[in-house]
């Protein structure tokens, strides 16, 4: 009888202990918001190019936004949901989207952020043309050049930006602009013409495909890629090989520009977070205001512009 009263203290010191030890050990951790509520869901929708051509530049935002989900997950407020739709498909938007992204390409690969608000609050998350032109404008003087052939997509707004091309350097060089198709394969003709005139560097405006048929075009004409530059294309070409040996200017967007979704789905996330209220969606008017007062003052999320080249059919950034 008196060994089972010991174990029987025994045993109920034990538990004591344990349970002391469960209570402290329960005071030490605090976990994490989100799995101590329900969280609240918001829900976001991305359109994407995910078939065709440019399907490869979908494919690199989606993953960029599901990096970013997984980045923030588990430290916020809300819980937070993309769903994806192809640029190609006539898809509706979820009615419950809180926010949209959009990816573009022409003249310069963007995302533009949309809010469901009354006022249907609209961003640009891109690397502003000013700077690129400015960063073109300063790097060219390095170069031994008079001659400067613009080749031109016509096709969205590249016109526009060749225009603003040849305000900036005009003054400087010589221009003559020569402008292409959507689908053009024979380029001798606007070549010719180019080299005729004595051009001593050739710089594209245009979409990546096309981009990539007046590469070959200008190989076959003898023009090497230290005589041609571009903007933006080499970042989103499938032939990287094709732009080897080329200095460009290119956005420090990343993988086929992928980052500049990132920036979107996070500046979204952020705004929420900041406007969080337990079990309370926030007025998306005032995650419109957050977003423009801390990541957009004039609407637009600026990514940086980089001189950059591309060897072995690796990209890699100039260091200034």
């Amino acid at each position: 009888m008196s060994i089972m009263t010991t174990r029987t203290k025994i045993i109920l010191l034990a538990i004591a202990v344990i349970t002391a030890l469960a209570t402290v050990f329960a005071a030490m951790y605090k976990p994490k918001r989100s799995n101590t509520i329900v969280r609240p869901i918001i829900k976001l929708t991305a359109v994407l190019p995910l078939s065709g051509e440019e399907s490869h530049l979908g494919l690199a935002a989606q993953q960029a936004i599901q990096n970013s989900l997984r980045q923030v997950d588990g430290d916020t407020g809300y819980k937070y949901e993309v769903s994806y739709i192809d640029q190609s498909s006539e898809t509706p938007l979820p009615p419950d989207t809180k926010a949209l992204i959009n990816f573009e390409i022409s003249p310069a690969p963007k995302v533009i952020i949309t809010l469901n608000n009354d006022e249907k609050s609209t961003f640009k998350v891109q690397t502003p043309e000013e700077e690129t032109l400015a960063l073109l404008k300063s790097g060219l003087k390095d170069k031994n050049i008079k001659n400067i052939g613009l080749l031109i997509l016509a096709e969205g707004n590249y016109r526009q930006t060749a225009q603003n091309i040849h305000q900036q350097l005009s003054d400087s060089y010589t221009i003559r602009g020569a402008v292409f198709q959507k689908d053009q394969k024979d380029f001798d003709a606007m070549l010719n013409m180019l080299i005729n005139n004595d051009t001593d560097y050739y710089l594209i405006i245009g979409s990546p495909q096309e981009s990539d048929n007046l590469m070959k075009a200008l190989h076959d004409k003898g023009i090497n890629n230290y005589r041609i530059s571009a903007l933006h294309a080499p970042d989103l070409t499938t032939q990287p090989q094709l732009y080897n040996d080329m200095t460009y200017i290119g956005s420090a967007a990343g993988t086929y520009d992928g980052g500049l979704s990132a920036a979107a789905t996070l500046a979204i996330i952020n705004s929420y977070e900041k406007n969080f209220k337990k079990d309370l969606l926030p007025n998306l008017n005032l995650v419109a205001q957050t977003i423009q007062e801390n990541n957009a003052p004039n609407k637009v999320i600026s990514i940086k512009a980089n001189w950059k080249k591309i060897s072995e059919g690796k990209i890699s950034e100039l260091k200034e």
